[in-house]
């Protein structure tokens, strides 16, 4: 017999003895369905939780705030911002000093001045320059935007300020695009800035000079307004402050809400006890498969003996049960991404319309990750089949064909 016959008979013998034994294949189909489900379902909507909560998460905004000792702060502010001062700070005072327990650190130069050329005759405007790669306080609220990433020669509007987007802004005589709204922060500087990449307010300062015959400090490449920090989720806000005070000279640490703090630590930690969770749940659904897939062949001994009896060699047992197990765990798996489904829509009713009410966004999964995650499962399923089979079906095909006809276990 051919390799590609005695493949196709063993296949044939597999889905034969699938139903053949119905009442035990519907048992083993539906536990992997369950399973399946629920780890689809979970991980879907886990994955989407994630992504909404970064959304959210990042407008909390910075947890420290770190300016000149002389500066004026606003502490009426829920979201912690740097206001425009003339005290100005090192620009690598905080990398100096590798303080532990920080995990995001965004400098900012505002320049407050009236002779911008932008808005009305003598109009006060907040020029606020920020490092797009390092910021994690001003593009979360972008509300809108032009399509590809912010160039040196765009600028942000602050929500106060109506600027369509793609229009010139003209500032200090030079021409900018703009290429983003905040959407209502709440916080005075945010609402009435205009925010441009850091190079290019640096890039000012000639016009800045020429216009008011100064050259304000926060134009100086080597000196910023502020930094705003996010902390670390194992830092806290005490030991931070006390490295900072001690270890940078001439500042002072404002700190943000405490309590905000603390939920969004929390979530970093809490999503990531999730995550092995769901390890912890796929990990003992193999088990379970595989203690089933034993009894499944202790009880099947004799029917395995008779096979050998007749010249099936031990390959060929241990392949027709392990196409057997793979069959009825990928078919399992298939039908508990479809539950799966069932849940999420569920999930959706119960949960995320409430949040859309309260004006909440929940940002699903989007759809190639869905069927990745989909896709995973079903083979995953038929992997753990595999798994659980292989091994008892290696252990009977070593045994002889007395043993397997006449003694138990």
């Amino acid at each position: 017999m051919s390799a590609a016959s005695s493949y196709r008979l063993l296949f044939g013998l597999a889905v034969q003895n699938l139903g053949r034994r119905q009442s035990r294949t519907l048992l083993l189909v539906v536990a992997i369905a369950i399973a399946s489900a629920v780890t689809f379902a979970g991980v879907v909507a886990m994955r989407s939780v994630v992504a909404s909560m970064q959304v959210g998460l990042s407008r909390v905004g910075a947890d420290l705030m770190v300016v000149n000792q002389d500066a004026l702060t606003n502490l009426t502010d829920a979201l912690l911002t740097v206001e425009p001062t003339d005290s100005t700070v090192a620009a690598d005072a905080i990398s100096r000093a590798e303080i532990r327990g920080i995990a995001r650190l965004a400098a900012q130069r505002i320049l407050r001045t009236e002779r911008s050329g932008l808005g009305g005759a003598g109009e006060l405007v907040d020029l606020i320059g920020f490092d797009p790669a390092s910021d994690f306080t001003i593009l979360p609220w972008l509300s809108e935007r032009l399509a590809g990433p912010m160039r040196p020669g765009d600028v942000i509007v602050g929500a106060a300020r109506n600027l369509p987007l793609g229009s010139q802004a003209v500032i200090f005589g030079l021409p900018f695009r703009v290429y983003g709204k905040l959407a209502r922060t709440g916080s005075g500087t945010q609402e009435r800035g205009v925010f441009l990449q850091a190079s290019s307010l640096l890039g000012l300062a000639g016009a800045v000079r020429e216009r008011t015959g100064t050259l304000p400090p926060m134009l100086v490449p080597e000196r910023v307004t502020g930094f705003l920090i996010q902390l670390a989720p194992e830092a806290t806000e005490v030991q931070a402050r006390f490295a900072l005070l001690s270890k940078v000279p001439e500042i002072k640490v404002i700190a943000g809400g405490a309590l905000m703090t603390g939920i969004r630590q929390g979530l970093v930690a809490l999503l990531a006890g999730l995550v092995g969770l769901v390890i912890a749940l796929s990990a003992s659904t193999a088990v379970m498969v595989m203690v089933l897939f034993s009894a499944i062949m202790a009880e099947r001994r004799r029917e395995l003996g008779l096979l050998k009896a007749i010249g099936a060699r031990r390959s060929q047992i241990v392949g027709m049960a392990v196409t057997e197990a793979a069959l009825a765990t990928a078919c399992g798996g298939a039908i508990g991404v479809i539950l799966g489904l069932l849940l999420l829509r569920l999930f959706e009713r119960a949960l995320v319309h409430h949040l859309g009410e309260m004006g909440i966004p929940f940002l699903w999964l989007d759809g190639p990750g869905t069927i990745a995650i989909a896709a995973a499962c079903v083979v995953g399923a038929a992997v753990v089949g595999i798994a659980g089979a292989l091994v008892p079906a290696w252990r009977m095909g070593r045994r002889d064909i007395h043993d397997l006809l006449w003694k138990e276990g």
